[in-house]
């Protein structure tokens, strides 16, 4: 299944992942067109719990170490921080971190300057306002 058909109300995936996984989904998104690989669900629900017990993300899918879960498909990369008026290189990809209007908490997804490449909310086909606050780019290596 195509990575961007696999959206966090699907109920076949963890509940965590349903809750918090949009950072999760997106790096998975960036490993399904950089290595052309294709993700179930229960690809994704294995690798939370895969990397779970390496230590790389919390049981409420926080992200620790989003370098080394690329780095397990083989993407070697740096991330850092950046504004959300930065556009990236040719080889860097970005996570725009967006604020949804009237809804505590942030929410990821997949971009390239202003297109989004994957959301796994669906916000921008259900109406829903918001706005990217920062950006974490990831440079190849």
């Amino acid at each position: 299944m195509p990575i961007n058909k696999i959206k966090q109300s699907n109920k076949a995936l963890h509940l965590e992942i349903q809750r918090w996984g949009c950072y999760f989904l997106c790096l998975h998104y960036y490993v399904s067109v950089l290595k052309k690989l294709e993700f179930t669900i229960y690809d994704i629900n294995a690798a939370y719990y895969r990397f779970l017990g390496f230590g790389h993300i919390k049981s409420n899918c926080f992200i620790l170490n989003p370098c080394m879960i690329l780095n397990y498909y083989g993407i070697k990369s740096s991330v850092r921080y950046e504004s959300f008026g930065y556009f990236g290189a040719v080889n860097e990809f970005e996570i725009s971190e967006v604020k949804i209007k009237s809804v505590d908490g942030s929410h990821f997804i997949a971009t390239k300057e202003q297109e989004i490449l994957y959301d796994s909310l669906d916000l921008k086909p259900r109406g829903k306002v918001f706005r990217v606050t920062s950006k974490r780019i990831f440079k190849l290596i």
